[in-house]
């Protein structure tokens, strides 16, 4: 990087959020001296036996966890803090209690999905990507998983780039400055992809305007990998990529979350009443083997509506050591209305299966912000921001 002749060096920023399910945070437990039984929206029960087993003191295999229909859940409900609540509560009153935070308890307690900070550089020369070199700031889940080694490499940097970029770029780096608050934080839908793909698969984009190359094109010539090549002629084919007319804004993002690998292309074009509308996006899942194809739509599906909400709806925001978001009202959701429509396709092949509940979110806050700088030439590096302010 310190001797490359023509650089880019550019800084973005993703918020904190909430995970804020529909369905709010509760359980039902039983206590009864020999065992343990809890009911509730659990998203890992293996987990939930273990931490109340070894808070309570009770053999693993009297803990007993019934797990019902989950709300939404988004990785807040792998946590073990309300089941352990009520859990506690039933056995200090010797009766079985069912325990419902609030959506204020929910709200404000956290944990959150944590804000971060990167710093992209790259070098470029002779037409080609030399070097790239990422660093992010913000709270590294890793570190509470293996505090004693902050300083060693882990996952949480590199999360959602694409692993065939290791082999067509000579450079790559990846690191963090440490960044630690009392606010606590958790795992979100997509983890650390989710802020790792708007700033990496943002800076891409910024990269093939530097090289003046399409950005699709420059993605192929990087992602040589077989599957890679076709989920990107899938994207071209569906959203007539080589048929973009004047007055329009194409953005596209690719990422890879779960060993699946997504791409997204947003279409924008100026709204009537000022700043930009979202007309359309085609997304395109790699997962390997699959079986329900409707429950893979409908899961991409989700998870552009929720990354739209994290791109350009809301936040949270702290005082006083508070959040401030305490409900919907100031923490404010994409309505019908909001929601463009959305066309899923997957790609058949017979790899490994992949995750497909998360994997459809990070490439569509990139995707949607470099199409919205394809139409008006403004570009977007930190979020959440407004549509109608664009």
């Amino acid at each position: 990087i310190a001797n490359g002749s023509k650089k880019l060096d550019l800084v973005y920023q993703t918020p904190y959020q909430s995970h804020y399910c529909m369905e709010p945070l509760n359980c039902t437990a039983h206590y009864q001296k020999d065992k343990l039984e809890i009911w509730g929206p659990i998203q890992a029960p293996d987990w939930v036996q273990d931490a109340i087993s070894e808070e309570m003191k009770i053999p693993r295999e009297k803990v007993l966890v019934n797990m019902t229909f989950l709300g939404g859940g988004f990785g807040r409900k792998a946590f073990m803090d309300y089941p352990h609540e009520a859990a506690v509560i039933s056995k200090e009153i010797d009766a079985p209690v069912q325990v419902v935070w609030t959506r204020e308890d929910d709200a404000t307690q956290g944990p959150f999905r944590p804000g971060i900070t990167y710093r992209c550089e790259s070098v470029i020369s002779n037409g080609k990507i030399e070097a790239l070199k990422f660093r992010m700031s913000g709270q590294n889940n890793d570190h509470w998983r293996d505090s004693a080694n902050k300083l060693k490499a882990n996952r949480s940097t590199s999360e959602g780039f694409l692993k065939p970029y290791m082999e067509s770029v000579k450079n790559v780096s990846f690191s963090e400055v440490i960044f630690e608050t009392p606010i606590p934080s958790m795992w979100w839908r997509s983890v650390y992809a989710s802020t790792n793909g708007f700033a990496y698969e943002s800076f891409l984009d910024e990269v093939a305007m530097e090289l003046k190359k399409d950005p699709l094109a420059m993605r192929r010539e990087y992602l040589k990998e077989e599957r890679c090549q076709k989920l990107i002629d899938k994207l071209e084919e569906v959203s007539g990529w080589k048929k973009r007319k004047k007055n329009e804004g194409y953005g596209v993002a690719i990422t890879e979350c779960f060993e699946s690998t997504v791409g997204h292309v947003v279409k924008v074009s100026k709204h009537k009443d000022g700043g930009v509308k979202i007309d359309k996006v085609w997304a395109v899942m790699d997962c390997g083997w699959y079986v329900n194809p409707d429950i893979i739509r409908a899961q991409v599906e989700g998870s552009i509506v929720m990354g739209l909400g994290a791109a350009a709806f809301h936040e949270i925001t702290f005082k006083d050591g508070m959040a401030e978001q305490k409900n919907f009202y100031n923490y404010q959701m994409p309505r019908i209305n909001d929601i463009p429509p959305i066309e899923v396709h997957i790609i058949d092949n017979d790899a490994g299966a992949g995750g497909v509940g998360e994997p459809g979110l990070p490439p569509l806050a990139p995707a949607l912000t470099n199409a919205i700088f394809d139409l008006t030439g403004k570009r977007i590096r930190k979020l959440p921001f407004n549509l109608a302010e664009v």
